[in-house]
């Protein structure tokens, strides 16, 4: 397929362009790039630098643990890059569906005619102000988190490995961890924050297809063309399984993720002291940043799986349109597209709108029950 022609493709492009940073390979090397060997080998550098980083920073964690501190939120710290770290070899495994699913949306989109002008220069422009605050917001985040951890480290007292007796060795090592950490769980985090973007807008899409073939179903049915119905129905409707069965593990992941996030900042704003005002802006603009994700992900998807019911709903009562040909019509739906089709959370729970509130009042729960047993605990030391 022409990429020139593939408006949906050429909206995605920023967030291949950045998948494809993270060594997802998303975007093919351009024609000039593509007639000298080192500017292609350079082209397909990040898919050998990222996978090293990732192991990078996985020991760079566990380092820091041994040697500079050791302590509960340092140990939350590592079990939320363990997550983040899943989300990449999930997506990672992927990687070659992720550009394809595009290709689907373009189809529809040509088969219903879903967007104007307008509308296509909208959301290439919602992508783009997405896109930036990812750049600009992960950044900023592991700036100040890896700043704001070095500073925690002058701090620290006799929390450094005996092993280690040189005063400067010791603080060259930990300038190494601050600089290896913070540049490895950029790469990480960059996974985490383009993914519900990605997700997002593709739900979206799929949200708009099926609202224009309930317009588009009514004009059909008028000009008695149910073959062209139950057609784009079947291509909207294999879509949504292929965008599943792409999407449904790493978005899971995601979401316990941001999950962990969110509850840390929490955790951490209330119970861990700390004076150091960088760490203090790391909180505030994380706890910010996670819960747009956290937006971007749920609610677009329960709207995709609204309309694709309202859509369904059409094509189990349209043999009662067509008299004649109601038990053929019937035949096909049944053995078609009787099964309900929805965008899930691992291939196990049903992305709906309760799931946002179900989301936050647990995370409400665990915090008043923290809070509780963290009160009992001071009081208890304190007689």
């Amino acid at each position: 397929m022409n990429h020139s022609k593939n408006w949906i493709q050429d909206a995605f492009f920023l967030i291949f362009l950045l998948f494809h940073l993270e060594g997802l390979e998303t975007v093919p090397c351009p024609d000039f790039l593509s007639r000298r060997h080192f500017l292609k080998v350079m082209w397909n550098f990040p898919k050998f630098l990222v996978p090293i980083f990732i192991c990078v920073n996985l020991v760079t964690e566990i380092m820091w643990l041994c040697f500079i501190s050791i302590s509960r939120d340092e140990l939350v710290g590592l079990m939320i890059q363990c997550l983040q770290m899943w989300i990449c070899i999930s997506v990672f495994q992927s990687r070659s569906k992720i550009r394809l699913l595009t290709e689907d949306l373009y189809r529809i989109s040509n088969m219903l005619h879903a967007y104007t002008l307008q509308e296509k220069k909208m959301m290439k422009i919602h992508i783009w102000m997405y896109c930036l605050f990812v750049i600009l917001g992960t950044v900023f985040l592991e700036v100040m988190f890896s700043r704001s951890r070095f500073l925690a480290y002058e701090e620290l007292e006799g929390l450094l490995d005996p092993k280690i007796n040189s005063r400067h060795l010791k603080e060259r090592f930990a300038d190494f961890l601050c600089f290896t950490y913070g540049f490895s769980i950029l790469l990480v985090n960059g996974y985490c924050a383009i993914l519900p973007g990605y997700y997002c807008f593709a739900c979206n899409c799929m949200k708009q297809f099926f609202l224009r073939f309930e317009m588009k179903s009514k004009v059909l049915i008028a000009r008695h063309d149910y073959h062209r119905i139950l057609e784009i129905f079947k291509k909207m409707n294999e879509t949504m399984i292929r965008m599943d069965d792409l999407l449904s593990l790493p978005i899971l992941v995601s979401i316990i993720n941001i999950l962990a996030t969110l509850f840390w900042f929490g955790y951490s704003f209330t119970f861990l002291p700390n004076d150091n005002n960088l760490f203090g802006i790391f909180i505030y603009t994380g706890f910010v940043q996670y819960f747009v994700l956290l937006m971007m992900i749920l609610p677009p998807a329960a709207a995709a799986n609204q309309a694709a019911a309202m859509a369904r709903e059409i094509i189990l009562s349209l043999a009662n349109w067509f008299p004649k040909r109601h038990s053929i019509i019937k035949s096909l739906v049944c053995r078609k597209f009787l099964p309900k089709t929805a965008l899930t959370l691992g291939k196990m729970y049903r992305i709906d709108k309760s799931m946002l509130i179900s989301a936050i009042a647990t995370l409400i729960s665990y915090g008043i029950v923290l809070g509780t047993l963290g009160s009992v605990q001071s009081s208890d030391d304190e007689n």
